[in-house]
């Protein structure tokens, strides 16, 4: 059994989806499949580093003002605390290291087979970007290197006895994978868990949440404060309270985990409807500077809005010894981006 194990990949887009590291309900599945010895993970140096850097764009993006000098002023000056003295450039790093050693650490814990870049020949890769084939097939730009690097190691791993899955949705895998034996490829994690024949019929989990809805409702909200929102239809705006109203659930699929007294695994969509207080300049009354050709606002206006929002989840629910639930255990939202809303939606009947 062990020798036909498949080794599966996970692409990095796919793991930052799953949350910042150790990833939440959905790779604490990956990892009981790992420890009951179903799969085996997959994952390059590269890999590890796309994954750190992007958690760190978006951590610094929230708290770069931290690295001005003018801002740390400003905050002793009324708050009374007194910030690092460091530069953007210092944060930026620290950032980085935090999180490139939080990712390695996620993928020790998943017993992963490490395959370094530099053991691929670069003439192999050169030679495809020469003839305009694989990944440079078509529209293959110079950005599809690190695919390319990474798709090779992973071709060394493949065989008849121990295929290899990549899940990833980056359709450049799609046709150098067709031109592999030994070699397929998903677009998500839960389409794994489908592929490996976990997916239950849990009818009760859908009646379980319907009796749930406060207590699902408050683990939305954490996770949607703890993430937080940006406007993307006024500048400047700033989103000061979140407080979710309302959430159903939508294409809810059920996993069953290696212990069947242990948890269930749900993913889906869920349809968030949330009160918020904001911010923002009053840019409808602001002065135009025709030398800088920029609008200067001279105060703000604040208000409070209901939003609505779709987000992909994941969520582990606890189950007692007869596998029926009795508790949601933890709510992530599958997205490695910001989420976006508007203030001011058009209103064509307005």
């Amino acid at each position: 059994m062990h020798s036909s194990k498949p080794k599966v990949f996970l692409d990095a887009n796919v793991v930052i989806q799953a949350g910042k590291p150790p990833g939440g309900p959905i790779m604490n599945r990956v990892a009981d499949l790992v420890n009951a010895g179903i799969i085996r993970i997959l994952t390059t140096d590269l890999t590890v580093t796309e994954v750190a850097k992007k958690h760190t764009e978006n951590d610094y993006e929230i708290i770069k003002e931290v690295g001005r000098a003018h801002f740390r002023k400003v905050v002793k000056e009324h708050i009374g605390s007194i910030l690092p003295d460091l530069s953007k450039a210092k944060l930026k790093e620290t950032i980085s290291i935090k999180y490139n050693q939080q990712v390695a650490e996620m993928f020790v814990s998943l017993k992963s087979k490490y395959l370094p870049i530099d053991h691929i020949k670069p003439s192999t890769v050169f030679t495809a970007y020469a003839e305009g084939s694989g990944f440079f097939t078509g529209e293959g730009k110079k950005d599809q290197f690190p695919d390319a690097f990474i798709f090779e190691c992973l071709k060394a791993e493949a065989s008849a006895k121990s295929p290899v899955i990549i899940v990833s949705n980056d359709n450049d895998f799609t046709i150098p994978v067709k031109s592999i034996d030994n070699i397929s490829l998903l677009k998500t994690i839960p389409d794994l868990f489908q592929k490996l024949g976990l997916q239950v019929e849990a009818p009760e989990i859908e009646e379980f949440l319907e009796l749930s809805e406060e207590s699902l409702i408050d683990v939305v909200d954490k996770e949607l404060n703890d993430w937080g929102l940006q406007v993307n239809d006024v500048e400047d705006a700033e989103i000061e309270e979140i407080s979710v109203t309302k959430v159903e659930l939508n294409n809810v699929i059920s996993f069953g985990s290696i212990d069947k007294s242990s948890s269930i695994l749900v993913v889906g969509t869920a349809e968030i409807t949330a009160t918020v207080s904001y911010t923002h300049p009053n840019w409808d009354e602001a002065m135009y500077d025709s030398e800088d050709q920029v609008l200067i606002p001279f105060d703000n206006v604040s208000g409070e809005q209901e939003i609505s929002l779709n987000a992909d989840f994941s969520m582990s629910i606890i189950v007692d010894k007869k596998g029926e639930p009795i508790e949601i255990e933890a709510f992530r939202f599958r997205n490695s981006d910001f989420q976006f809303i508007e203030l001011y939606p058009y209103d064509p009947y307005d």
